[in-house]
């Protein structure tokens, strides 16, 4: 005699369920992921839904994807189109398959078109959610089959969406994709910004200084500037890098991980500030050169902090290829500031022509 081979599905369950009813149900889900149970949970898979055409990826899931379905019936659920398409798609599964495969959960006494009265169902009303996974669990320890494990491969999440269902997998390296998806959609919030600066353009702030004010306004300016490295020196010092991902073979903390790459972007988009603020102030012909010339000083720190986080995003985005082919992973996040010489010197130059102008 032989065994039958055991079907192989990509996910242990797909949920079902109406945007209204999220709060309840994503309970369950947290629960389940935390149980060691593959879902199909919108939110855990957004970056595979991005882009593909739902209507047909949908079907395939609930009809062909997950081992159960488990469809929670409300008023919401019955008068959606999408619901409708999702319970379609797993009540024609559940005309084909000798074991049941359409689990309802009763969120109301909402009717739903062509399930059964004696269907056996799930109260949640009366069934706390911690005992309603375990009955989940029952459920796949008592059918046959099993579940794909092959990873989903997870590069640096552009979207917040993705970012969510990177925090929700938590795949091999997330604390760097993490880090390098804050960076990448921090820097892109801005690049209105940047391109302003790019093209010398500020508007004007209202701030009007005389001749004798600026050489103050100026200092103020480069020590403003001055900030932002020595506060990336010390986001990425190894003190902060190791509190943030952890030491070797611990994880990382997600909240200190976004908040380094949040104050990163934030000495960036500072330094972007000053430039506009020197470009925007009111002041005398003569002394709009060595206005320009400090605002300039920001081109190469800023350039730097760019090509940084370019760099960065890039290298992370081979990461899950790297650990396919077993390699070990060595990602270097030093970002060194270097000073612009040639800026420096050219600054220094219009500054002393614009005192003997001025006589001071």
């Amino acid at each position: 005699m032989t065994t039958p081979p055991v079907e192989a599905f990509e996910f242990d369950v797909a949920l079902s369920f109406a945007g209204e009813d999220r709060n309840y149900v994503q309970g369950i889900a947290e629960l389940l992921r935390q149980r060691g149970v593959r879902i199909f949970y919108d939110e855990y898979v957004a970056a595979h839904l991005w882009g593909q055409d739902l209507y047909t990826t949908l079907d395939e899931v609930y009809r062909k994807r997950a081992r159960f379905a488990i469809v929670f019936v409300s008023r919401h659920y019955v008068s959606k189109p999408w619901t409708q398409h999702e319970r379609m798609s797993a009540q024609a599964r559940a005309m084909t398959d000798v074991d049941p495969y359409f689990l309802p959960v009763r969120i109301d006494d909402s009717e739903l078109p062509g399930l059964r009265p004696t269907i056996g169902y799930i109260d949640a009303r009366s069934t706390p959610q911690e005992q309603l996974v375990d009955l989940i669990k029952q459920k796949l320890s008592s059918v046959p089959g099993e579940v794909k494990t092959e990873p989903a491969a997870f590069r640096v999440p552009r979207t917040t969406e993705q970012q969510r269902e990177l925090l929700a997998q938590r795949p091999p390296a997330w604390e760097y994709l993490l880090f390098g998806g804050v960076l990448w959609q921090r820097r892109e919030a801005l690049e209105e910004k940047w391109r302003d600066h790019e093209l010398g353009y500020a508007g004007r702030t209202g701030q009007h200084y005389s001749n004798e004010q600026v050489f103050t306004f100026l200092s103020n300016s480069l020590s403003d500037l001055s900030g932002g490295p020595q506060n990336i020196e010390r986001m990425l010092s190894l003190e902060a890098q190791e509190r943030a991902f952890g030491a070797p073979g611990e994880p990382g903390n997600p909240d200190l991980i976004e908040h380094i790459a949040k104050r990163i972007v934030g000495a960036y988009e500072q330094m972007l500030d000053v430039a506009a603020e020197l470009r925007g102030a009111g002041v005398s012909e003569e002394l709009s050169d060595v206005v320009e010339a400090t605002a300039r000083l920001t081109d190469h720190p800023l350039k730097q902090i760019r090509d940084f986080i370019d760099q960065l995003v890039a290298e992370l985005d081979t990461v899950p290829e790297r650990i396919a082919r077993g390699e070990e992973l060595q990602i270097s996040m030093d970002l060194i500031m270097a000073t612009d010489e040639a800026a420096l010197r050219n600054h220094a130059e219009v500054l002393e022509q614009a005192r003997r102008r001025l006589g001071l």
